[in-house]
């Protein structure tokens, strides 16, 4: 196989879920009416990301690694956690108040009636107003605004999306005492847990959300869905580069199951703890890719998945890294 090949075949697994939100491009009235009829490609798929699931498993145990994977895997990022959370809250600022601006909700597919938008709109300002005195406070806002969508969008819609905006909230709330004199108040009232116990809980509660909404996208715009995806492929031809490793038989459905099983694979170690860092570099390289081939509308759109990805990468080590009995040295270390 040519090196060209070979570097095609890695950005076609680095970019396994860039097409996480199939909706903001293909419309479901434009869905076509197909599904998987599984012939020995679709095994061999299976069978392939089957073992490099495993394999990313098995590296991550592996007690004796180079030292370079030690780093990529296990290294610690000194960054404090005031710095974590104001950057996480700052980009998710941002999002909001663009929402506001052009008058959306959450997410581009959601379009609300004449009648809730003044709800829409009001809920996601009062999430940037209170952020100006309370992270916690602005934290509760997302929830609020999340089961909001719940109430005002088919279930075919929210469930695309509440698990992220949920965790996003939750870690909100229990991380605003990393900046806010009131909300570290506020939460030694209601909880005797220690700062180190609410950062662990916040960043567990994000990182399986996160890994949550990604299995169940891989689920409903892809696998349970294939039409979706498929409208998009023909959108997008270029996303299906079987062709161009010299797999022919590859069509787009296959394409489409292929980017299905990764994603879900990807959500599923994401939510298990398992692959922590090695699952968060694929992640991130493939948002940003897919930011840089769709422009300006992906990168507002994924912005707090942005801000997750931020914190979990440089946070979520590895478990054999944590076990270890000798630290690691690298440069990789900021103060």
């Amino acid at each position: 196989m040519q090196y060209r090949h070979i570097f095609l075949l890695l950005t076609l697994l680095f970019s396994l879920p860039s097409q996480a939100h199939v909706q903001w491009f293909v419309a479901p009235e434009d869905m076509k009416d197909v599904y998987f009829e599984f012939d020995f490609f679709y095994a061999t798929v299976f069978a392939f990301i089957t073992i490099f699931t495993v394999l990313a498993v098995w590296l991550t145990r592996l007690e004796t690694k180079p030292n370079f994977i030690k780093i990529l895997m296990g290294a610690e990022v000194n960054l404090s956690r005031r710095v974590y959370v104001m950057v996480f809250v700052f980009i998710q600022m941002i999002f909001f108040s663009i929402q506001v601006i052009k008058g959306g909700f959450i997410a581009p597919n959601i379009v609300l009636t004449p009648e809730f938008i003044l709800f829409g709109l009001i809920s996601q300002l009062l999430i940037v107003l209170t952020a100006s005195i309370s992270i916690s406070l602005s934290g509760v806002m997302v929830v609020m605004t999340s089961l909001l969508m719940v109430l005002l969008t088919p279930w075919e819609i929210w469930v695309n999306y509440i698990f992220e905006f949920v965790a996003i909230g939750i870690f909100m709330l229990l991380t605003g005492s990393y900046v806010s004199t009131i909300d570290k108040q506020f939460i030694n009232k209601f909880t005797t847990k220690n700062a180190d116990e609410l950062w662990l809980s916040a960043v567990t509660v994000l990182r399986i959300g996160i890994g949550a909404q990604l299995a169940i996208l891989a689920l409903t715009e892809k696998l349970i869905y294939p039409g979706l995806a498929v409208v998009f492929i023909e959108m997008f031809p270029f996303y299906n580069i079987f062709p161009q490793i010299g797999l022919n038989a590859g069509t787009d459905m296959h394409f489409v199951f292929f980017i299905g099983i990764c994603e879900l694979s990807l959500g599923l170690l994401l939510m298990s703890g398992v692959a922590n860092r090695l699952t968060m570099i694929m992640l991130t390289f493939a948002f940003v890719t897919t930011a840089i081939i769709h422009g300006i509308h992906e990168v507002e759109g994924h912005l707090p998945i942005f801000a997750a990805a931020f914190v979990l990468l440089l946070t979520q080590r590895n478990e054999q890294a944590k076990l270890r009995t000798e630290p690691v040295n690298t440069n990789f270390v900021y103060s």
